[in-house]
């Protein structure tokens, strides 16, 4: 476990060892969530309540969305695909660990500084607007539960779109793909309330809809909390079983493309 807690760290250090592109995805970050802020703030100037959100919640969900989709960045599924165009996965299999727990301790790295910026951010965010929705301790925690659920399926997702790359050879379109649909189905865009019904039932089918939309819900009070978790739970043996199968496949079709 220490040589995986170290990967994590060295994770860490590499990504504050450029000083400028840190501190300017501070900015972005802050300047994302007060845009999207105020353009709403606008909105509900004019009406109180939008498709059962009132101006707190709302607040509260743009917040945290933003929050969780910061968290659920594409960067396992983009390493694993860029070692198998680049060869390097081969050298992996000799190794004294496991490529698959790796990845995902790597990621952990990522996900730790994300966090660590959106609280600065979060804190940034308080003192020029206080008008959120906060609810109970318990609610607290059942969201973060249901979170934390969500990023495992997200980084299972990951990981299939990054084998994909034994079998199309192109890892940027596939990560593309990725993005399009964690943003139009998590609700890291719109709550998915927002959308047509038809598309709304099929969109809460899919499991990016536990990464995002699930946690926020329930934080809102509008999810059922048990059924929402038993959910997310059932999804994560699922991915890894079909994980397993493709990672079986894919070991099978290994080309080195970059010499």
């Amino acid at each position: 476990m220490r040589k995986y807690l170290y990967m994590t760290r060295l994770t860490m250090m590499n990504a504050m060892q450029y000083k400028a592109f840190f501190l300017a995805t501070f900015v972005s970050l802050a300047v994302k969530i007060l845009v999207a802020l105020y353009v709403w703030k606008t909105i509900f100037f004019t009406q109180s309540e939008v498709n059962g959100f009132t101006l707190q919640t709302f607040t509260t969900y743009i917040i945290f969305a933003n929050l969780l989709a910061s968290l659920n960045s594409f960067s396992l599924g983009e390493d694993l695909s860029y070692s198998i165009l680049k060869g390097s996965i081969a050298g992996e299999f000799l190794r004294p660990y496991s490529f698959i727990l790796a990845l995902f301790f790597k990621d952990l790295g990522n996900k730790l500084l994300e966090l660590i910026k959106f609280a600065i951010v979060f804190i940034g965010i308080l003192l020029v607007h206080q008008d959120f929705y906060l609810p109970d301790g318990k609610t607290i925690l059942l969201f973060l539960v249901s979170s934390i659920l969500g990023m495992f399926i997200v980084q299972l997702l990951d990981m299939a779109f990054g084998f994909l790359a034994f079998f199309t050879v192109n890892a940027w379109g596939v990560m593309l793909l990725r993005m399009g649909l964690f943003n139009l189905a998590s609700g890291a865009l719109l709550p998915l309330s927002f959308y047509p019904q038809s598309v709304e039932n099929f969109l809460k089918l899919l499991p990016y809809n536990y990464a995002v939309n699930v946690p926020v819900s329930i934080l809102l009070g509008q999810e059922s909390d048990l059924r929402a978790l038993g959910l997310q739970v059932l999804w994560i043996p699922f991915l890894a079983l079909f994980i397993a199968a493709l990672w079986s496949q894919a070991k099978r079709r290994i080309v080195i493309f970059g010499g």
